[in-house]
This record gives C-alpha cells, structure tokens and sequence, in this order.
C-alpha cells in the first residue's frame, strides 16, 4: 500500500516538487503532468526527453510513482479531437516511462462534449460518447500495461458528470477501466457506500483532501477521516494520493501525512 503525494500539490515545476518529497515523510508521488513539461503546443511535439530525464531523477531519489494525473487541457487541445487523442496516447507513453502502471484522466480527456454526457446519463441506451477515435487509443493504452482510471468530477452546479456513482458504474463498466476517486467529491454522490456498491471492485486510486470555506484540495486532516478510511480499505486499492494544493504549507503536509498514515495502519 502507498500513500503518496501529488506532485502538483508541491509545485508545478516537476523537479522542485520531487525535490520536496522525502522531507515531508513520502516515498512516492502521483506524477501530476504539467503542460510547460510536456510541451505539446502549436507543432504537437512533446517533449518526452525531460520525462525521461526526470525518470532517472526519480530512480536516483528512491521514489515510486504510483499513478500519473493526466494534464488539464487547454482550450486548443479542446477543440481538437485529434489532439485529444494524441495528448493521451503520448500520456500513457509517459506513464510508461515513469514505471507507473495507472493514469488518471478526467472525462474531459475521453468524453465528445459534457452535452453528450448529458444525454448518456439520460439513456440507459445510449452508447458512450467517446470523442471521435479514443477507444482505439484507449485499447492500445490499455494492451500496453498502462490502465486508465477515470475520475470523478462535476465541472459545473446542477450537472452530473461523472461525480455521481451510477453514471461512473455505466461509463467504467463500459469502457472496462478503473476509477479514480476523489473521496471529498464523492461523499454526497449520493453516499461513499454506494459508491463502493458499484466501482469498489474498480478503484484502483484514492485521492484524498478536505474542501474548506468552498476552497477544494487541502491536506485530508477533518475528524471525519476516522471514519472514511476504514470504509475505503473494504476495496482491493493499493493507492492512495494526498492532494494539497489549496494549502501547500509543509507543516499542514506533514501533520496531515501523519495523520492519515496512522488510520491506513
């Protein structure tokens, strides 16, 4: 079992955040991707030379990447199918690259429009709205060792999305991938047990943080964590990620590692 941190939660510059790691108590990290690393813009070549070197930096540290959290894209890479399929498959190229075996994408990643999806949760019939050509992508990923977990998120008030357990249930059963779950996000939706119900035996990551005064991805440190762990540890997940970016204040981390170290034991 690994509880690890999210390297955007530390700096959105790789290399400081990986620097961090060790001195706040952890030995692996969920690889978060920024778009200033990857560097897939205006002639859509990555550069997968600094992942390759940050590989080694990280074998040098003695950290695990436990996951890689895909990039948010931009709103070219949006408009362009092509370009979405594109960023996940060099993604999972990366993923690779980095000895993680799970990438985390948002359904922004895969999904055609959150109308589409709007329609999907409205129709038990209605086929997933993959963007154009991304099951293909998807298998290949897939077939290579590098699994896809998807995860929950509501983008806007009064919508789904995927934060909503039956939607999730339909989506990863569908596309035969796992879940990665934002437990915050997730706790009214409509509960954690059901939740677990449908995609417990799908889970693969947790990501754990507190929302405070409306502000998501503070270090997990409320009493409710008492209860919560004991109920995510019902599932096979070996994963779980601590995200902090809403409080990047090393002493909040590092209580907050303690804390939730403790109830994981």
């Amino acid at each position: 079992m690994y509880l690890a941190i999210n390297t955007g939660s530390l700096s959105f510059d790789s290399h400081e955040a990986i620097a961090q790691v060790h001195a706040l108590g952890f030995s692996a990290v969920e690889m978060n991707l920024q778009r200033a690393e990857l560097a897939y813009g205006f002639d859509q070549t990555p550069n997968l030379a600094f992942y390759g070197e940050l590989a080694r930096e990280l074998e040098v540290r003695k950290l695990t990447v436990t996951d890689v959290h895909a990039l948010f894209l931009n709103a070219a890479q949006m408009f362009s199918a092509r370009a979405r399929r594109a960023v996940l498959s060099i993604e999972g190229q990366v993923t690779q690259a980095l000895g993680a075996g799970i990438l985390v994408v948002h359904p922004t990643d895969i999904l055609e429009s959150e109308e589409r999806l709007d329609l999907f949760c409205a129709d038990p019939h209605m086929k997933i709205p993959l963007v154009e050509g991304m099951a293909r992508v998807i298998r290949e990923l897939q077939s290579g060792g590098v699994r896809i977990a998807l995860e929950n998120v509501q983008h806007w008030r009064n919508t789904c999305g995927t934060n909503q357990a039956e939607v999730m249930a339909r989506l990863v059963e569908t596309l035969d991938c796992g879940v990665a779950l934002d437990v915050r996000r997730g706790l009214d939706r409509p509960s954690l047990d059901r939740w677990l119900e449908l995609v417990g035996d799908r889970i693969v990551v947790y990501h754990l943080h507190d929302t405070l005064g409306g502000t998501e991805h503070h270090p997990p440190a409320a009493p409710d964590w008492r209860h919560i762990i004991p109920q995510l540890q019902r599932t096979a997940a070996q994963v779980y990620v601590m995200e902090a970016t809403g409080e990047r204040s090393p002493g909040a981390i590092k209580v907050s590692r303690e804390y939730i170290s403790k109830l994981l034991q």
